[in-house]
């Protein structure tokens, strides 16, 4: 994941305050289902379902509206662009990627953490998070 990855960000026509993002990531596609929107206040935690990933390759060309291969409900591209690795690479194994988002309307940092829990459940959702408007480099 050292490279530059695309990221998209599909904003729901049913339910305005849920979104899909959608991380390049390697030879997969990684996506959550944003619950109450995407946060810019570093105080704010966005609930984030994960589902499974899907490959990569053969893409569909971006639409300005399409349905939801999740739910299957109407959507609309909301924001597009790169993303960039802001922690360590094995972030996303270990429950907490931070990342760099470069897009029309998403400039700045996230981090996604995965929620701890014990039960039978599946898939632990996340949390997004807003860290940072800024872009400071690392030493």
């Amino acid at each position: 994941m050292g490279s530059v990855q695309k990221f998209i960000v599909y904003r729901s026509l049913t339910h305005h305050e849920r979104f899909e993002l959608q991380l390049e990531m390697g030879e997969d596609k990684r996506r959550w289902t944003v619950i109450n929107g995407i946060p810019f206040d570093p105080k704010a935690r966005r609930l984030a379902v994960e589902h499974p990933a899907v490959p990569s390759a053969g893409r569909e060309r971006r639409r300005r509206s399409a349905l939801s291969p999740l739910t299957g409900e109407p959507v609309s591209v909301w924001d597009a662009g790169e993303w960039y690795l802001a922690g360590d690479e094995g972030g996303y194994e270990a429950g907490h990627l931070r990342f760099r988002l470069q897009g029309a309307l998403l400039q700045g940092r996230w981090a996604l953490v995965r929620m701890s829990g014990s039960g039978a459940v599946e898939r632990r959702p996340w949390l997004l998070i807003f860290t940072s408007v800024r872009d400071r480099q690392r030493n």
